[in-house]
């Protein structure tokens, strides 16, 4: 039975600091690039072409406004989201805003009903900046690519044609369905 859905954003929190940082022309610790990297949610997608050094490679190339050289396409592209959302922060923070508020808990009643043999008690969801696909289940979690998210023309918060709520709960069904 499922107790609890837990949505982890220290990827996020960590990442606005630092596209600040970067849009103030402020120096980051390099020891912060590695910590980014080994946070729960990077450690889920790392792969043989997106590695710790990767992320650490790409934050630093950024801070020193400096292209990359002989890098992989998932390194490229996520060179290329963060560039773009350090150029407007402002962006980053919109983008932010409706995760840091989003409650997930009325989740855990209606999946129970709709799973009764759910055999996860928690499930944790993380919102990162991603550098490829826009969601992944890895290990019985949710990881979603924040820069996916965008606004429709009522300025709802959305991810994938569908409110980041809707998306969440359609994406839990199928975790569940892939774990059970």
């Amino acid at each position: 039975m499922l107790k609890n859905i837990i949505l982890n954003l220290e990827v996020v929190e960590s990442m606005l600091y630092y596209w600040s940082s970067v849009a103030d022309r402020e120096k980051v610790m390099e020891s912060f690039f590695v910590d980014v990297a080994n946070m729960d949610a990077m450690k889920l997608v790392q792969s043989p072409e997106f590695s710790e050094e990767s992320i650490r490679k790409v934050l630093s190339a950024i801070q020193n406004r400096e292209l990359l050289s002989a890098a992989t396409k998932p390194e490229k592209r996520f060179w290329s989201k963060n560039m773009w959302i350090a150029d407007d922060v402002s962006l980053a923070t919109k983008m932010a805003q409706p995760v840091k508020v989003l409650n997930v808990d009325d989740m855990v009643e209606k999946l129970n009903e709709k799973y009764p043999d759910i055999k996860q008690e928690k499930i944790i969801v993380h919102i990162a900046p991603l550098h490829l696909d826009p969601y992944y289940i890895i290990d019985g979690q949710l990881v979603m690519n924040f820069f996916k998210i965008y606004f429709d023309a009522d300025d709802n918060a959305m991810f994938e044609d569908m409110p980041i709520k809707d998306f969440i709960f359609e994406k839990l069904c199928e975790l569940i369905e892939k774990e059970n």
